[in-house]
């Protein structure tokens, strides 16, 4: 008897900043169609390798990484998958596809030979896209991804993923309050907003509950999650002062969450 197919899911790996935090480590997610499926992870900070055994995703699952930009927090784990997968006890790893902003290969390169040859991909297939500052697309295997330069950094990229029934998720990586994030974002079922620091204490080039709340709004997206904490932003209260902006359901981050990226019907449009 055949299973019914699961839902698609968006899972935290980690839900927080650099800073030490518990159930908050640096910025990692994985995208799924089934739990036993491929898996495509939208960046990969310290300690995305070591978490993905505790999430009950095997190495041979994943088979892309899609980077938002170049700080430590967010990619310096690719090395450490670079590495895992060289081992001989690891059978049947698949081919890897690495997509990131311009430069992705140059990066790659020069970690792997300050760390050594073991951290180099090797049968892998590296797309590097420009940061446009209007709406891009590109068609994968089973995965359509858009993207927008955010202005984060020189090269910082949010990404939307479409699966193939039309769900859609939209993770901003780091980001200032960019109406390009909105478009990008349009209608999305899934907004995946980081979310720093609090208004009070607001960084440049990074969101607030109040901001990311605009965003979501402006989008127009069906669910909002709030992620990527720095240790003094509570995310309950966070949850509160966004809800004073965005009226859909806003929901929390945390390591190990699940959310499922589901189309939306017509009743809930």
């Amino acid at each position: 008897m055949s299973r019914a197919p699961r839902t698609p899911a968006w899972t935290v790996i980690g839900a927080g900043s650099i800073l030490p935090r518990a159930g908050y480590g640096c910025a990692g997610y994985a995208l799924g169609a089934a739990e036993d499926g491929p898996a495509t992870l939208f960046d990969c900070g310290p300690g995305t390798v070591r978490a993905l055994g505790a999430l009950g995703i095997e190495l041979t699952r994943v088979t892309r990484v899609v980077l938002s930009h170049f700080h430590p927090d967010h990619c310096l784990d690719l090395f450490a998958l670079a590495f895992a997968r060289t081992n001989p006890n690891l059978a049947g790893v698949p081919a890897i596809e690495l997509v990131g902003p311009r430069g992705l290969g140059r990066w790659l390169e020069d970690g792997a030979r300050a760390l050594g040859g073991w951290t180099r991909f090797r049968d892998a297939t590296v797309r590097e896209v420009e940061p446009e500052p209007h709406v891009q697309w590109l068609e994968l295997a089973g995965l359509r991804l858009s993207w927008v330069h955010n202005r984060h950094t020189d090269t910082s990229l949010s990404w939307r993923a479409e699966l193939p029934d039309g769900a859609s998720v939209t993770y901003t990586g780091d980001t200032c309050e960019d109406p390009a994030v909105a478009e990008l974002a349009r209608e999305t079922d899934l907004f995946v907003a980081e979310c720093s620091f609090p208004d009070e204490a607001a960084v440049p080039n990074h969101l607030t509950p109040s901001s990311a709340a605009r965003l979501a709004r402006d989008a127009r997206a069906r669910r909002l999650v709030l992620t990527h904490f720095y240790p003094e932003t509570d995310p309950e209260e966070a949850r509160r002062v966004a809800a004073r902006t965005f009226a859909g359901p806003i929901e929390l981050a945390r390591d190990g969450a699940r959310f499922a990226v589901e189309r939306a019907s017509r009743e809930d449009e």
